[in-house]
C-alpha cells in the first residue's frame, strides 16, 4: 500500500470562493488564435489546486466586461506560460449548466492532454474576445489535499448512531443516508468509498448544497455494492469551528471529493463545482464489476 506523504496540519481559511480565485493579467495575447490587446473576458478559476500529468482538468467560469455570465459559448482554450509561450491548445470545454453546477455563471470544463508544474495561463477565446486566469498545477506529491496514490486518512466522523457532539450531522436540512458509517470503520474494513466533504448551510462557494444533493441521488440510484458513500461537515458548529476531520485531511477550501479504493488509496478527487456526471463517473470506478440499475 503506498505510504501516505507528510503534510502540514495547517488549514487556510475556508473563504475562498469561486470568484475569490479570480487571478487575471492584462498582458497582451501575443500567439496565434490569441486576439492581439487588453482581456475583454474574466476567467475564473474555479479549482483550488490543479494536478499536473496527463488528462488534466481545468474548470472556470466566464463572464464578461459587464459582468454578466457567458454561458454555452463556442470557446477554445489554451494553456499557455505566463511570459507568453503557448504549451497546449486549443481545447474545446464542455458547459455544464447553473443547475448541474450550483453557480450563477455555469461550468466549463476543459481537458487538457497534459500539463507539467508550475504557473501557467488558462486563456479562453471567444471570437474576437479573450481573457486569461492564473492556474498553479502542481505535482501530487506537493499537492496541499490528498492526492491520488495517498492514503485516504482514518479518522472518526459523525453518524446517526454517534454525533460525536457536533451541533448538526448534516447542515442541508434533511440529512442524508450518508451518515450510516465512520470513515476510519470503512476504511478498517477495506470498502471502497465516496468522500465529501462539503457544508451546504455555511458553504462559501454556494455549491456544497448541490453536490451534497447530486452524491446523494448517485447514491440512491443503483447498487453499488460495497462501495460507501459519506457526507462529511466542515464545522462542528455554526460555520466558526473546522470539524478535526476536515484538519486531518487538510482540506484548503470546500467542497472536496474523493474517491478512495478496497486498499484506503485515493484513486481520483475533485473539488470547486461538482459535476453529478463527473462525480458519477468517479464512484463507477470503485464498483467492483459496474453498477446495476435498481
Amino acid at each position: 500500500m503506498p505510504v501516505r506523504k507528510s503534510r502540514p496540519r495547517s488549514v487556510p481559511a475556508l473563504a475562498l470562493g469561486l470568484l475569490g480565485m479570480l487571478l487575471l493579467a492584462s498582458c497582451a495575447g501575443d500567439s496565434e488564435g490569441i486576439p492581439d490587446g487588453e482581456p475583454d473576458l474574466s476567467v475564473i478559476n474555479a479549482s483550488f489546486e490543479t494536478l499536473a500529468g496527463e488528462d488534466v482538468r481545468i474548470p472556470f467560469g466566464l463572464v464578461d466586461s459587464d459582468n454578466v455570465p457567458r454561458t454555452d459559448a463556442d470557446v477554445e482554450v489554451y494553456l499557455r506560460t505566463i511570459e507568453g509561450e503557448v504549451l497546449s491548445g486549443p481545447h474545446e470545454p464542455e458547459f455544464h449548466s447553473p443547475d448541474d453546477t450550483g453557480t450563477p455563471t455555469g461550468v466549463y470544463v476543459a481537458s487538457l492532454p497534459s500539463a507539467d508544474p508550475g504557473t501557467h495561463e488558462v486563456v479562453v477565446v471567444d471570437g474576437d474576445e479573450w481573457g486569461m486566469a492564473a492556474v498553479q498545477i502542481v505535482d501530487a506529491e506537493d499537492s496541499q489535499a490528498p492526492a491520488p496514490g495517498d492514503d485516504a486518512i482514518p479518522v472518526e466522523t459523525p453518524t446517526f448512531d454517534d454525533d460525536l457532539g457536533i451541533e448538526q450531522i448534516s447542515t442541508l436540512g434533511e440529512p442524508t443516508t450518508m451518515h450510516e458509517t465512520s470513515l476510519d470503520e470503512v476504511l478498517e474494513q477495506g470498502r471502497p468509498a465516496m468522500v465529501l466533504f462539503a457544508t451546504p448551510a455555511y458553504c462559501q462557494t454556494a455549491v456544497c448544497g448541490p453536490a451534497v444533493e447530486s452524491l446523494e441521488e448517485i447514491h440512491l440510484s443503483r447498487d453499488w455494492g460495497d462501495v460507501e458513500f459519506l457526507h462529511l461537515e466542515i464545522f462542528t458548529d455554526d460555520g466558526q469551528t473546522v470539524a478535526p476531520w476536515v484538519e486531518e485531511w487538510n482540506l484548503p477550501t470546500e467542497p472536496w471529493l474523493f474517491a478512495v479504493d478496497s486498499d484506503g488509496v485515493v484513486i481520483d478527487r475533485m473539488d470547486g463545482p461538482l459535476i453529478p456526471s463527473e462525480m458519477e463517473a468517479m464512484a463507477e470506478r470503485l464498483a467492483e464489476d459496474g453498477p446495476d440499475e435498481i
